[in-house]
């Protein structure tokens, strides 16, 4: 460990991360490891902190071996957080150690530090020739750090390694003959900080559920013979129009009253009601937004937030022999853009409105739509048995405290939905996540091009329908599924989920007079859900009011 961080450093820089919150996660992690510092010495001894060690404390999973393995990856998600969190401070000038959460769980100095360190000794190495005891002691410990862990330059792309291990040469060689006293004193600045207060961990069941980041499917698949038939059929477009709304005004009557802005909506669907954009200023600001926003996110949440290019060229909408609403098959030119390969999920989600403190429309009004479908399968809490029951029709109903993080309603929460895609969220919320990472809604050519592919196919996985390929209605689970659940069966382009689980908004508004009711407007939403029939194709077009935001209603985005 190199001596050039201290406890003070430490203590300084854990003060400005301003984790307010005793119970949240980040805050114990980093507060857990500082309290094996209990003497300046062990800065410089300590080897690392068994990661066991530290999950037992976090989550209190005892020496159940099975519950250990399972939050080694939220642990690693959660050290990414707090090392992006340090990095940025140490950007602003405020961690002026350069301290970070090393791979063995202990302080150590970042490599951007560690480079700042080398340029500022090398610099007046050759502008003064002469340097402190202290300071070759500082450079010494880097350069024995590096050396002793040769995996890490291993490891590295092979450009940068080479880089590392050249910039050491030059360094040495550039050392003066003689460096000084060697009898002269090393003047220590640091100041001993007493040991932190002691603190209580406290995990609460709603941090367990926040904190989740991938759980296994609490659903199993049923036998053929336990198939339930002959229900009334109801289909997702006849649900969003129709389905009955008990215990709370009418949505868009809510909605007008409480002055949201529609106006905004409305403008940024005409923006890019063309599917096209140019390389200018604002689409480099947006590359930025983006990049900043995939800093945030752990390694896990990376997986969910792919954008994949689809090619400029000519693809095939609508149907050959249209339904109702649906557009008549012509083919339509797309510039190039890069479509999210999976829907945004509750972990990204989550992040935004940590980083912003952003309140959805359902948190406004405070009730959100939630749909029952006719099958559901449950667990029984005093037994744990799973059980399949059903409904006799599809109903919906506005329920107090449904909201993002309470998708049916209060008491229900993100338990093992983390990779799940992110619902009850209107329009105007798809929209503000979208802005703030750098991206936008596609349009409905670009969502049903990036869907279909070049070949122009109502299945993401080709001309017809296979069972058990996307989880909607027949799939027997009655909710939403990992966004990557069915990835085997992503399109030639590698988009996934594009079939039920969640319908997409996008930014294209139904045209007059079929979609118009008492004069609202109503936007386009793609894919299906899992309430839908297996009558749904990638063509399929369904209408939803702006405002609106219910459980079976998620987005995805575009990036520039």
């Amino acid at each position: 460990m190199a001596s050039v961080i201290t406890l003070k450093g430490i203590d300084q820089a854990l003060s400005d991360l301003n984790y307010k919150n005793k119970n949240a996660l980040k805050y114990r992690l980093v507060h857990t490891i500082r309290q094996f510092y209990e003497s300046e010495d062990l800065v410089e001894s300590m080897q690392g902190i068994d990661t066991d060690e530290l999950i037992k404390v976090l989550w209190n999973t005892g020496d159940d071996p099975g519950a250990i393995k399972n939050r080694r990856k939220n642990l690693n998600s959660i050290k990414s957080s707090v090392n992006t969190d340090l990095q940025k401070l140490y950007n602003e000038g405020k961690n002026l150690e350069g301290i970070t959460i090393g791979p063995t769980n202990i302080y150590i100095l970042s490599d951007e530090a560690k480079d700042n360190v080398l340029k500022a000794f090398r610099s007046r190495v050759e502008l003064e020739g002469i340097v402190t005891l202290s300071q070759i002691t500082k450079i010494l410990n880097i350069v024995n750090e590096i050396l002793s862990n040769p995996e890490a330059i291993a490891d590295a792309e092979r450009e940068e390694g080479l880089r590392k291990l050249d910039q050491l040469k030059k360094l040495l060689q550039g050392l003066p003959e003689e460096v000084g006293d060697p009898e002269e004193e090393v003047e220590d600045d640091a100041d001993i900080v007493e040991d932190a207060e002691p603190f209580e961990v406290v995990v609460t069941e709603e941090e367990l559920v926040l904190d989740e980041l991938q759980g296994a499917e609490d659903t199993e698949e049923l036998d053929e013979e336990e198939v339930i038939e002959d229900l009334e059929d109801v289909g997702v477009d006849d649900a969003i129009e129709g389905a009955e709304v008990e215990g709370a005004p009418e949505q868009g009557d809510a909605v007008k009253g409480a002055g949201e802005t529609d106006i905004s909506v409305v403008n940024l669907g005409e923006e890019y009601s063309d599917g096209s954009y140019e390389e200018d200023d604002e689409i480099k600001k947006a590359r930025l937004l983006a990049e900043e926003f995939n800093n945030l996110i752990g390694a896990m949440d990376r997986f969910y937030n792919q954008y994949l290019l689809i090619p400029e060229g000519e693809y095939i909408v609508g149907s050959k022999r249209p339904k109702k609403d649906e557009k008549p098959e012509q083919k339509v030119h797309l510039s190039p853009f890069y479509m999210g390969k999976f829907p945004v999920t509750n972990a990204l989600f989550e992040i935004f409105v940590e980083k912003t403190g952003y309140r959805t429309t359902a948190e406004k009004l405070g009730y959100g739509t939630v749909y029952y479908g006719r099958f559901r399968k449950t667990i029984d809490e005093k037994t744990g048995l799973k059980k399949l029951t059903w409904n006799s029709s599809l109903i919906s109903k506005a329920v107090e405290g449904a909201c993002w993080h309470q998708p049916l309603g209060q008491g229900s929460t993100l338990h093992n939905k983390r990779n799940h895609p992110v619902v009850q969220v209107s329009l105007e919320d798809a929209m503000a996540f979208a802005a703030w990472t750098g991206k936008r809604l596609p349009t409905e050519d670009e969502w049903e091009a990036a869907s279909r592919t070049a070949h122009g196919y109502v299945f993401p996985w080709g001309k017809d329908w296979k069972k058990d390929s996307c989880n909607i209605e027949e799939s027997h689970i009655g909710d939403t599924t990992s966004v990557d659940k069915y990835i085997e069966l992503a399109n030639d382009f590698v988009i996934a989920d594009t079939m039920g689980n969640v319908l997409d908004w996008t930014l294209d508004r139904s045209e007059p007079p079929s979609y118009r009711k008492n004069g609202l407007k109503y936007y386009i939403v793609k894919g299906g859900s899992w309430i839908s029939g297996n009558d749904i194709r990638l063509f399929s077009r369904f209408k939803s009011e702006p405002e609106s935001h219910s459980n079976i209603l998620g987005f995805r985005c575009v990036a520039y």
